[in-house]
């Protein structure tokens, strides 16, 4: 609905149309809330095929990890992060994801039946999204389209019993490979290498996510870094404790009981305009998992260890762990409806 409104505002600028201040206004219907703007008031319109989400800028530089409570976050050590990087502004979207996966579809990169999406490329068959489960929000037709629906689960229809629209809210249901390969699609399609190999352990720019020059998924040391911007906060809005006003997480019982719109919690870091940090799905992360990370200084880390279960930070509607320092882990192959992903990649590669 966005584009065709931009469409037709693209046309009528085309065409001449003269607006001035209080004559036309557009109102952007977003995640159930309205947002105006002035015609005047913009100056240009880019229209772009380019399937990357909308990112921020961390600047690199040094910062404790761990804060001796959190989940797997207890250890405490200096970290150096030397690179500046980009990292989503929020979770990725069914949407975005969608129109990635067709993106991908069409060019050979993946195959798909009506219950999987299915990995095609360095002969890899992974699964990257389970589309048979009700959770999942995302489908695909059996004859070259994907589509979105309202999940038919009983959580998502007791929180939304009069509909939702799941365009803007967190993909569910994608695999830690289905993250990677995300990553991969944006890069391929920019023209960028892609960072991860589809074969073996399927590292990141042979174990070197900082120098990759495509679009990864964070690293744990970024993650952490960027959810407590600049100050060691203890939750990505401050230290005040958590409540259902500023995370979409599970208190005594769930918050919301099924995934909020991206950008509902904005209280993230401030000077980042970061969102949903906290709660709304897990974010899958590059690094493999060790839940002790001990406390000798490191610069840029990377993964710690072999095995197949990958770190995801944030939490989720479903679950407690909100601190900006709690970790969990999870096999490459797990999918359920609390887990998603948040895209990076390096700045000036």
């Amino acid at each position: 609905m966005r584009r065709r409104i931009l469409l037709v505002l693209g046309l009528a600028l085309a065409l001449g149309a003269t607006v001035t201040q209080g004559d036309w206004k557009m109102d952007i219907h977003r995640g159930g809330k309205v947002e105006r703007i002035y015609l005047s008031a913009i100056d240009s319109l880019t229209f772009t095929g380019n399937l990357a989400p909308l990112m921020v800028t961390v600047p690199a530089g040094d910062f404790i990890m761990g804060d001796g409570e959190a989940w797997c976050g207890v250890d405490e050590r200096e970290v150096t992060l030397t690179r500046d990087f980009y990292l989503g502004q929020h979770e990725v979207t069914n949407q975005e994801y969608m129109e990635a996966a067709q993106w991908a579809y069409d060019h050979g990169y993946v195959t798909a039946t009506t219950s999987s999406l299915l990995d095609n490329l360095d002969g890899s068959t992974e699964e990257l999204l389970d589309l048979d489960n009700d959770w999942c929000e995302i489908q695909f037709d059996g004859a070259g389209s994907f589509y979105l629906r309202e999940s038919p689960s009983s959580y998502a229809q007791s929180t939304y019993p009069d509909g939702y629209d799941p365009a803007s809210h967190p993909v569910k249901e994608v695999t830690w490979y289905g993250g990677a390969c995300y990553c991969d699609w944006l890069s391929l399609q920019t023209g960028l290498p892609r960072a991860y190999e589809h074969s073996g352990d399927w590292s990141c720019n042979g174990e070197d996510p900082y120098g990759a020059e495509g679009y990864r998924l964070p690293t744990d040391a970024e993650w952490e870094y960027a959810a407590q911007w600049d100050d060691e906060r203890f939750y990505p809005w401050g230290d005040e404790d958590p409540d259902c006003c500023r995370a979409n997480f599970r208190l005594s019982d769930p918050c919301v009981g099924w995934t909020s719109p991206v950008g509902s919690y904005p209280s993230a870091p401030a000077a980042l305009g970061l969102s949903d940090m906290a709660g709304n799905v897990w974010e899958w992360c590059n690094d493999r998992y060790t839940c002790n990370l001990g406390t000798l200084p490191v610069t840029d880390p990377a993964s710690p260890g072999g095995g197949d279960s990958r770190v995801r930070r944030s939490g989720s509607w479903a679950n407690l762990f909100v601190e900006c320092a709690s970790r969990d882990a999870g096999g490459e192959s797990l999918s359920n409806y609390t887990i998603g992903l948040r895209a990076a990649r390096t700045v000036g590669q």
